[in-house]
Parts: structure tokens; sequence; C-alpha cells
């Protein structure tokens, strides 16, 4: 059963303030002064799409007009950062990775802040988690479909004899293994992988990058877009590469990747592409969608007997 806020202030949200901006189509965000600044103040997140900054109210922030911000405040704003938290808010909505972010930037800032401004945020946070679980166990489950891995999938179109790597093994990487059973799968990480990846999976070390594009014939990239380890890649990808998928770079970022696009290499994909077959794609799973996005606002701002009968009769439609 979804856990409901019994009271929105009573529960923190009545200071609760959220600052959202998307980046642009290169990827590119506010100015690091501006970054700094929000990090000493909140919780700050940064993905490939967009940033946001989590704060208390009830201290000393001063609230600032920038235009480049949206801003939330109290339920609404705990109601943005569930539909945020859980895929609703991505360009491919209902997507996985989003939630996985925010633990792993909560983790780090949490470790850095100090004890008063983890205190402030904690209550939030954890419930944030907690209701993005039940959100999706109640309202998302199989929506994979329009998922990074399915589409990425599409885009490459391996066979039984393909061998695809993947270039980072963190959770992303590692969520879409099981998309690919019908091919051989490989990792190469930048540093010794913390967990079990994919069942049956090649494992390349850091130094042996061109061992492991010698034995793929297609890669998906789910590391950062950085110049330095994409120039590795687009040099070490040889004429057994066929397809590349790169799921941290935007079409309007200038790189190495325009390079491969110039040539009769490789066929080069990136975010923008997985974004432009989504939407290509039916609507299929819109109901999935207002529904879940209808829990998300009635988790932040209701609990009356209304609202929880609302919530369990439709999870079960």
């Amino acid at each position: 059963m979804l856990t409901t806020v019994d009271n929105m202030d009573d529960n923190g949200f009545g200071q609760l303030l959220v600052a959202h901006r998307l980046k642009d189509a290169a990827g590119h965000g506010v100015n690091e002064a501006t970054e700094a600044h929000f990090r000493t103040q909140g919780f700050f997140l940064d993905t490939c799409l967009r940033q946001l900054v989590v704060l208390d109210a009830s201290h000393s922030f001063a609230h600032q007009a920038d235009t480049e911000f949206e801003w939330y405040s109290g339920g609404n704003a705990f109601s943005f950062l569930l539909q945020t938290a859980t895929g609703l808010n991505s360009s491919v909505p209902g997507e996985t990775n989003i939630l996985g972010q925010f633990k792993q930037g909560w983790q780090r800032w949490r470790e850095q802040a100090t004890v008063e401004q983890a205190c402030r945020l904690s209550a939030t946070m954890h419930r944030l988690f907690t209701n993005s679980r039940e959100i999706r166990r109640d309202y998302l489950q199989g929506i994979g479909g329009h998922s990074y891995g399915s589409l990425a999938r599409k885009l490459l179109q391996p066979t039984s004899a393909s061998k695809l790597l993947f270039v980072g093994g963190g959770k992303l990487a590692n969520s879409m293994t099981s998309l690919f059973s019908g091919c051989s799968t490989g990792v190469w990480h930048y540093r010794p992988l913390s967990e079990t990846f994919g069942k049956d999976s090649v494992v390349f070390t850091h130094q042996a990058a061109d061992e492991a594009a010698t034995w793929a014939t297609h890669m998906v990239l789910t590391t950062p877009a950085d110049d330095a380890i994409d120039r590795m890649w687009l040099e070490a990808a040889n004429q057994h590469i066929k397809s590349i998928v790169h799921l941290g770079r935007r079409r309007a970022e200038p790189g190495v990747w325009d390079e491969l696009r110039q040539t009769d290499g490789p066929n080069y994909f990136d975010l923008d592409d997985i974004f432009d077959l989504r939407r290509e794609q039916s609507s299929a799973r819109s109901l999935q969608i207002h529904r879940a996005r209808k829990a998300c606002e009635l988790l932040a701002t209701s609990s009356d007997t209304a609202a929880i009968s609302y919530l369990a009769q439709s999870a079960l439609a």
C-alpha cells in the first residue's frame, strides 16, 4: 500500500523548495558559480538532461528570482520530485535510471554536507525514495518497452552472433543486460566493478579497452560525455564495430563523435536518437503514466479517505 502524507506542513513539505532547469540541447547547465552556490544551500542533482536543487526554506536561504530555474514549493515541490524520481518527467517516461541517480547523488551530497544540512532534508528524501518505489511497483510495472535499453536495442538491431559491449558498468548498464540476452555481452569499466554484472558477461579491465573494442560488434556507452574517454573509444572502434549508442551525449554537443558521423564507420546514435524513436512509437502506456502522475499528486497533497481509495482502486484497475 502507498505511504500517504498525513499533514503536508507537519511532514516538512511546507518548508520544501525545489528549483529545476532543463539543460540546453547540448547538455549544458548553469555556470559553475551558480552551481557552487546551490550546492552549499541544498541537495543539488545534475543529470544529462536536468539540474535541480532540493532546499529546506526553514533556514536562512535567500530565494533568488533566477529566471533560469522553475521554482516549486510545499506539496507541489514534493509532487514534482516524486514524478521526476519515478521517471514520469523523463524524455522516456517511466525509465528507471533517474531513481538510481537520485539515490547516488543524495548519498554523495550527504557525505559532504554538514550534519545540520543533511538532517533538514533526510525525512523528505526518505519519503521520496519510499514513495518512488511504491509508485513504480503499483503503477509502472511492465512499462519497460520504452526504456533506454529497449530503445537502444531497436537502434542497434543485434543478432545472435553480435557481441555487445557496455562502456560503463553502473546501474543503467546492468539494468539493460537482460534485454540483450539473445547475444553475447561484455562490459568495460574504468574502475573495478562493485557488483556482479550480467550473467555470463565478459568483463574487461580498465587497461583492456583495445581488446574490448576488438571483441565487440556493437557498443553502448553509458558514461557521461567526456572528450578524453569518448576519443579513446572512437579511436578503438574498428571495422568490427557496426553500431554505437551513446546514452550520455546529446546531438548538439560538439565533440569527437561528430567525426564519426562524417565517415563510413559504425552507425552512431545518441540520446536524441533515443528520444526520436520513443516519440515515433505509440502512446499505449499513456493510461499508466496518467495514473502514476495522479498518485504522485495525491501523495503530496492529500490523505483523505477518497484519495486513499482512488490510489488503491486505480492501481488494481
